[in-house]
Order: C-alpha cells, then structure tokens, then sequence
C-alpha cells in the first residue's frame, strides 16, 4: 500500500530521485489492517496506537475492501456530537 505517509517520507529526503522510485520500494509492504466487521472504536485504537493515519479495511479473505482514514474517523466524531441528546424519562 502506497500512503500520504509513505509519499511525505519520500519528500523528507529532499533528494531529486525519491519520487523516481517504483512504488514497489517505498510504500508499505504489510500494513497494518481491519475486519470489515470491526467497530469504529477499534480502528480508532489502532490508529492511535501505531501512529498512523489510514487503515486499510479487509474481508474475510484478507482482501482490501476500504481504506479507513484519520479524517473519516474525526467526521464521524463530529456528527455524533451534534447529534441532538435524546429526551430523558
């Protein structure tokens, strides 16, 4: 998997060749994954935990499915909170 992450490394090295390089040679061989059925919760955990800022999404038969990053995560924090507070009983 080829990321934003792996692109800014590449532009780190302010070198005039980083960007020539296959991707093959500087994305990320094994990234770290999800379950589809995974709760947001959890994917938010891993984020935190690892650093990272995407998360790719697999099925049952570890293929990619959806890629979940950073910014979805704060979207769907940010509706939640403006979600009105169900009247109490």
């Amino acid at each position: 998997m080829f990321t934003d992450s792996d692109l800014a490394r590449l532009f780190e090295q302010h070198s005039d060749g980083a960007v020539d390089r296959p991707i093959r040679e500087v994305m990320t061989p094994e990234p770290i994954t999800v379950p589809v059925g995974a709760r947001v919760a959890e994917a938010l955990e891993i984020l935190r935990r690892f650093k990272i800022s995407e998360l790719p999404v697999i099925d049952a038969d570890g293929r990619p499915v959806g890629l979940l990053d950073i910014t979805d995560v704060i979207g769907l924090m940010a509706a939640a909170d403006r979600r009105p507070l169900a009247p109490s009983r």
